[in-house]
């Protein structure tokens, strides 16, 4: 077998790493892509796990069996004290293996398809569209984060579920509350317990009155059937609700700043509007805003590059490094909406890609569209240093981020 670091957990270097610029990953991954990159670390318990930094054992390991995705198990790595906390508590399909997990999946496969998303597409554009009609009313400057990040997706999501809009600041608080990296395991499992509650109660209302929506249709097609239980709808609901939120307000938000940064890419958009879907793809992989995911965990020893992996030692499959991987994208530190990027990561590989990734790209082609259409001068309203990046969470993004036009 090959090389395992012996017992000497302590002298690992403690993950997560820091970041030391916003818009590039910690420098340590690119001396682990260079260096070693099957790569062993501690964790806050003292476990060693492993961080995948090149594409290509990125890919191998989320295919390989011999490693398990399922949270539940006492020896699934996590970052934080209370990330273990929102793993035992997690009962939805991202948290399990075959077949459990696509026995779950394929009931919600037919909502997000091609065909049902493009279908919301119009719905994603007139909200987009209302939106800018505000920011531009109240003139600038304005907090893109507030008036747009976070308002669009919540309100896609309302769509979806057919959920009231004023409950949108709540699901954020439970989302944030879940990927924070801070909170204690008792508030971590609070708010995840909390959304799942807010889900079940949703469900409970659509089963009295019915509406043309996800929930209504899986509660006819799968609940009422007794192929899945309300509680288990629930926890999958807020699953799919956290997920819509945070993920794509965060690109946003990013992706926007990203674009400033760079105004030759930010030029050529505007000048070509039909760059928007490989210019999504090409921050997507930039910015990679799931930070320490997938993780799994050794079900045996594994020789992987060298190195030998003990059953229970803990894997991240760090996707902010993997698409940085030189060997797929060339100068990748480098942003090129021109690039073929489409081999990016940012969206999960294997079984667990994600489920909304079709609704994601939708709403980033529609913003990134849009917003600098309707505001072709729009520019940051502050200096870069006052920018609040969201370093204390899971999810990289910018607390608010003020523009001008």
């Amino acid at each position: 077998m090959g090389k395992d670091h012996g017992d000497d957990i302590d002298a690992l270097p403690l993950f997560p790493f820091a970041r030391t610029d916003p818009f590039h990953p910690p420098a340590q991954y690119a001396e682990a892509r260079r260096q070693c990159p099957v790569s062993p670390v501690r964790l806050w318990n003292r476990q060693r796990a492993w961080l995948l930094t090149r594409l290509a054992q990125f890919r191998s390991v989320l295919q390989d069996r011999r490693f398990s995705g399922e949270f539940a198990r006492p020896d699934f790595p996590a970052v934080t004290e209370a990330r273990v906390a929102i793993d035992k508590a997690e009962r939805a399909f991202v948290g399990m293996d075959n077949p459990r997990h696509q026995h779950f999946r394929r009931m919600f496969t037919r909502e997000f398809s091609h065909k049902r998303m493009m279908a919301l597409r119009p719905r994603v554009e007139a909200i987009a569209a209302d939106l800018l009609d505000r920011m531009e009313r109240k003139g600038p400057p304005a907090d893109l984060v507030a008036d747009l990040a976070v308002t669009l997706p919540a309100l896609v999501m309302c769509e979806l579920f057919g959920s009231p809009y004023e409950d949108h600041a709540y699901i954020m608080k439970c989302a944030a509350g879940r990927h924070g990296l801070r909170q204690t395991p008792e508030e971590a499992a609070r708010t995840a317990s909390d959304l799942v509650a807010y889900c079940r109660a949703l469900i409970d209302a659509k089963e009295r009155q019915p509406a043309d929506d996800m929930l209504s249709r899986v509660i006819a097609e799968f609940v009422l059937p007794g192929t899945l239980g309300r509680d288990e709808f629930a926890d999958i609901c807020a699953m799919i609700l956290r997920a819509g939120h945070d993920t794509t307000t965060n690109m946003i938000g990013v992706g926007t700043l990203v674009l400033f940064q760079h105004p030759e890419q930010l030029a050529r958009l505007k000048a070509d509007p039909s760059l928007v879907e490989q210019a999504v793809e090409e921050l997507l992989r930039y910015v990679t805003p799931v930070q320490f995911a997938p993780r799994r965990v050794a079900l045996e020893d594994v020789e992987l590059c060298g190195m030998r992996i003990r059953k229970g030692d803990g894997i991240f499959a760090v996707a902010p490094s993997a698409n940085r991987d030189e060997d797929a994208f060339p100068d990748p530190d480098r942003l090129d909406i021109g690039r073929d990027a489409s081999q990016h990561v940012s969206f999960g590989y294997g079984i667990h890609q994600c489920l909304g990734q079709g609704l994601a790209r939708i709403e980033l082609h529609v913003v990134f569209t849009a917003l600098f259409a309707r505001f072709p001068g729009l520019r940051l309203a502050c200096r870069l240093e006052d920018v609040p990046f969201k370093y204390d969470s899971q999810i990289f993004g910018t607390y608010r981020l003020p523009v001008e036009w």
